[in-house]
């Protein structure tokens, strides 16, 4: 019986500690140049509560860049980040997976997004088809 014990002890603590934690750390890659605002916008909640600021700048280089500042939006699985023209989530650009739930960073936006044909910002769950919160650029 004390053999056994152990084993199912043994067995247990190794399933355990494989477990993948989905946790996102906070991401505080602050841009690191000053660019010139271009849009402005506030997060309101979806499904989920998420407040904070979102905003597209321009640096000298005519970079474009995506930056979420005092950002907070409930975890979830499949968290994404697309730009739309409306809070359906249809059509819409994908810009990346969400990096942190809460915090400051930015994303890269190459030519082809049409961050003011798509100015609705939003936290969509991919996996559930459900809006966590939006933003709208201005």
């Amino acid at each position: 019986m004390t053999k056994l014990f152990s084993f199912l002890s043994a067995v247990i603590l190794l399933f355990s500690s494989c477990k993948k934690d989905n946790t996102p750390v906070a991401a505080n890659d602050i841009l690191p140049v000053t660019g010139t605002t271009v849009a402005t916008g506030s997060f309101t909640s979806g499904v989920h509560a998420s407040s904070g600021s979102v905003k597209v700048t321009k640096d000298a280089a005519n970079k474009i860049y995506l930056v979420f500042e005092n950002f907070k939006t409930d975890n979830g699985p499949d968290l994404r980040i697309w730009l739309s023209p409306n809070s359906s989530g249809s059509p819409y650009q994908e810009v990346g997976l969400l990096k942190a739930v809460s915090g400051n960073f930015y994303y890269p936006l190459d030519a082809s997004y049409n961050y003011t044909a798509n100015n609705r910002v939003l936290i969509w769950c991919k996996q559930f088809s459900v809006l966590f919160g939006s933003a709208v650029l201005q």
